[in-house]
């Protein structure tokens, strides 16, 4: 069994990407299109767009710096918004996200419950027994 699933070739009236279609795919996706609206506007399906993915890496190529403008232009965005814009919100948000900050108390052992167990050691039965029958006898007692 193959690692990665193998998809089918494309069996539409178009075999190929259209001229242009690297620069294309860059512009959209750095725009934010979903991968549907990418294979739209191509003017093909998912399944289509896939396949010339799989096929032309220059396509995956521009597809991923596309979507690397696109996450550059919203950091900046939110970046200049938390730093000089005083957005609290962006602030909070860009330390959670890139640093692991989190709220409230850092500390590692603020709000831990710490319950210890002490187990006897291994007894014989006869031991066991003669520790439990003196209990026995005020069990009953208390039920009286």
């Amino acid at each position: 069994m193959a690692s990665k699933a193998v998809r089918n070739r494309p069996t539409g009236t178009r075999k190929k990407p259209p001229r242009g279609a690297a620069e294309k795919l860059l512009q959209m996706a750095s725009e934010g299109w979903n991968k549907k609206g990418l294979a739209y506007g191509l003017g093909t399906t998912v399944e289509t767009l896939n396949c010339w993915l799989d096929l032309y890496p220059e396509l995956q190529q521009a597809v991923d710096h596309g979507r690397e403008r696109e996450h550059k232009a919203l950091f900046s965005s939110l970046y200049d918004s938390a730093t000089k814009g005083g957005n609290v919100t962006a602030a909070i948000f860009l330390l959670k996200a890139r640093h692991g900050y989190r709220e409230g108390d850092q500390s590692e052992i603020a709000n831990r419950v710490s319950v210890t167990f002490e187990m006897p050691g291994a007894m014989s039965l006869e031991d066991f027994t003669k520790d439990v029958t003196p209990r026995r006898k005020e069990l009953q007692h208390e039920r009286d």
